[in-house]
């Protein structure tokens, strides 16, 4: 047994609390993690080193705790790019620090989380890591095995045992929370297939998006898609076609983002999946709102940063149709006029 005075080392040292070290540990509840979360987010968007500090002691304080940590390594992740080092493809000084706190949390959560089905959910962003800071073979032997190659009949095969044995409940849910995933999982593949298909693939990957989003409620689980296709749209067209035709696909596209924005901004959830509500959109009180409206800025203002900046649409800049395009994807006053 240590010396007692050499605890708190130890446990700084292993990225832990002292009570972990003796087994006293009381998980916080899921408002006291949402608060914690949103503590975060707001000290790194004012002070990034008081925000910083403030989510390492989370992280100190409840390494046992996946969902804290999950919400933890969510709120730096989000940092990287908004700090001084970050060059679109590689990181430095202290988007390359934030990077690395993010990425210790996120294998950590994983860690934990080995045993869930929502393990995976974490690999997008530790993947994103492992690419901005040069690790692409260790990105690509992370993901390897996770390719499935046929469907997983586990969900349809434990409900069915559950409804034999008169738990309907448990059979709904097991279902609901397999169909959520799957149209999560096909949603997120249509949007990666996006940039590498021609026009006729691509049109058809509209379509059934369309039919995988036909209210708000079912674009609440990927509401960036519809403006990630027309977008593409628009660019294909700007290469191939007529000036009126990249327009009106523009203006196709500045549609599609109200949409989304409107969606990510008052989200509604679908009441089919009424028995996995802990993985649908939460109840907003105010700083959820604003989180929300602060999340829909951000990516109106990436967007517009990307039209200015890329060449493509050099062509265009000269119209006056290209600035009332960039008022709408702005949201500003004169395009709402």
């Amino acid at each position: 047994m240590p010396d007692i005075s050499l605890l708190p080392a130890i446990a700084d040292l292993y990225s832990t609390s002292i009570d972990d070290l003796f087994g006293r540990v009381q998980e916080p509840d899921k408002e006291s993690i949402n608060a914690a979360y949103q503590t975060a987010l707001a000290l790194l968007g004012e002070d990034y080193d008081a925000g910083l500090d403030y989510v390492l002691k989370q992280v100190r304080k409840n390494w046992t705790c996946c969902e804290l940590l999950r919400m933890m390594g969510a709120a730096l992740f989000a940092q990287i790019p908004k700090i001084p080092g970050f060059n679109g493809d590689s990181l430095e000084d202290e988007s390359l620090q934030c990077a690395d706190e993010a990425e210790r949390i996120i294998r950590r959560v994983i860690e934990l989380s080995s045993s869930e089905t929502g393990v995976s959910a974490e690999l997008p962003s530790l993947v994103r890591i492992l690419l901005w800071t040069g690790r692409e073979h260790e990105a690509e032997k992370l993901l390897d095995g996770y390719e499935r190659k046929e469907p997983n009949l586990q969900a349809a095969l434990l409900a069915q045992l559950h409804r034999e044995a008169g738990r309907n409940e448990e059979a709904l849910t097991v279902l609901q929370r397999a169909l959520l995933i799957s149209l999560l999982e096909a949603q997120s593949t249509i949007a990666a297939m996006v940039p590498m298909v021609d026009d006729s693939r691509l049109a058809e990957l509209a379509d059934l998006a369309a039919a995988l989003q036909p209210d708000k409620t079912f674009a609440s689980i990927f509401p960036t898609l519809m403006p990630t296709i027309r977008l593409q749209q628009a660019k294909n067209l700007v290469r191939t076609a007529q000036a009126d035709d990249a327009f009106r696909a523009l203006d196709a596209f500045a549609d599609a983002l109200d949409e989304s924005c409107a969606v990510m901004s008052n989200p509604v959830n679908p009441g089919i999946f009424d028995k996995v509500e802990d993985m649908l959109w939460d109840d907003a009180d105010d700083e959820v709102v604003r989180t929300r409206s602060e999340g829909v800025a951000e990516l109106r203002a990436a967007y517009v940063s990307a039209h200015e900046s890329d060449r493509l649409w050099d062509s265009l800049r000269d119209d006056g149709r290209f600035c009332q395009v960039i008022a709408r994807i702005s949201d500003s006053p004169e395009a709402r006029r």
